[in-house]
């Protein structure tokens, strides 16, 4: 009798784990189907989105003359001749052009500084010699050729083109900075060596992993039961879908190393360089702004930026912009004789340290 009670307590028991587990199996079914209902709407609008974008037409047509143009050798640097351009950015409100009539002549070789207040038509003026737009009116021209006749994939080749608007793949280190130069993204000693002249050295050692680190992840890995119990397993996928802590400066670093691994290809003749340096203290500024002249090596140059000191005085030619317009053009010591707006300008940067 107590032999047979044991046994049927036995069998209640396993019964009853065996509908516990059946019973918080089922509770992680439908939690798992409710949460994928509620993300059903995005995901939809992801898909939608995404196809939207691979039929999307490009408006820049793209010509059919290789770059560069027979005769121009690579590191020889970019000339650039702008003629009566104006841009208007479409839905714009704006009661004028983002940049207005709009002419320069820029040799090849030459370190070129454009300085001017927030909305001048610094930055539009980059992106339209970058062919991410195109001129409303007026002609630009490189190496003597319109610039809508090259080949839109020849032509970007050939430009490294650093911004504030750059963002970080979710990669690794390494192929974050090695997707500058595709045909050196093995390379580790280039890698590492982009890496440094960018001031990412220090942030890629306080990595466990280092270059392997990978940043933002895409969070593709699921857990698909429950390991509460399985401490390896858990830490192993924890590993997976960390994210790498990164402060803005540091984001911007490890994008100036993807553009000077893209300097170290010989394709490349026009460098532009957009605020890139926002997040960056004044000595991290200027001396990635020193590397980044250090690295031209005969290549055209363009800097858009607020902060004259450390690139004007280098300068060959400086372009003053305002309301869209270039208001004046010269050298750093020209340009303060002159007592213009380029001087008004660094007059109000320069009070900030003498009064």
């Amino acid at each position: 009798m107590l032999l047979a009670i044991f046994w049927t307590n036995t069998l209640s028991i396993a019964r009853l784990a065996a509908l516990q587990t059946a019973s918080s199996s089922l509770q992680d079914t439908f939690e798992s189907i409710s949460m994928g209902l509620k993300e059903l709407p995005t995901a939809v609008a992801r898909v939608k989105s995404f196809y939207t974008l691979v039929d999307m037409k490009n408006e820049l047509a793209s010509g059919f003359t290789s770059y560069p143009p027979p005769g121009n050798k690579a590191k020889e640097g970019m000339a650039i001749n702008i003629k009566n351009v104006s841009f208007t950015y479409k839905g714009s409100q704006a009661s004028r052009d983002a940049i207005t009539d709009v002419s320069l002549s820029i040799r090849a070789g030459q370190l070129v500084v454009i300085v001017g207040a927030n909305g001048s038509g610094k930055s539009t003026l980059l992106r339209l010699l970058v062919r991410l737009y195109a001129p409303v009116s007026g002609v630009i021209e490189l190496d003597g050729h319109p610039i809508e006749e090259y080949n839109v994939n020849d032509l970007r080749r050939a430009i490294a083109h650093l911004s504030q608007d750059h963002k970080l793949l979710p990669l690794s280190v390494a192929e974050n900075i090695g997707v500058g130069c595709l045909e050196k993204s093995d390379d580790m000693t280039a890698i590492k060596d982009a890496a440094v002249l960018a001031g990412a050295e220090g942030l890629v050692k306080k990595f466990e992993r280092g270059f392997e680190t990978v940043l933002t992840p895409a969070g593709t890995a699921q857990m698909s039961f429950n390991a509460s119990g399985n401490e390896a397993l858990t830490a192993e996928f924890n590993k997976m879908e960390k994210s790498a802590d990164v402060s803005g400066g540091e984001r911007q670093r490890i994008v100036a190393a993807r553009t000077f691994m893209r300097l170290f290809s010989d394709d490349i003749n026009l460098v532009t360089v957009d605020e890139p340096s926002s997040a960056l203290d004044p000595q991290g500024e200027c001396e990635l702004f020193q590397r980044l002249r250090n690295a031209r090596h005969g290549r055209t140059m363009i800097f858009v930026t607020h902060r004259f000191g450390h690139l004007t005085k280098y300068a060959d030619l400086i372009v003053c912009m305002k309301d869209g317009k270039i208001v004046e053009t010269g050298t750093h010591d020209g340009l303060l004789k002159s007592a213009g707006e380029y001087a008004r300008l660094y007059n109000i940067q320069a009070s900030a340290f003498t009064s």
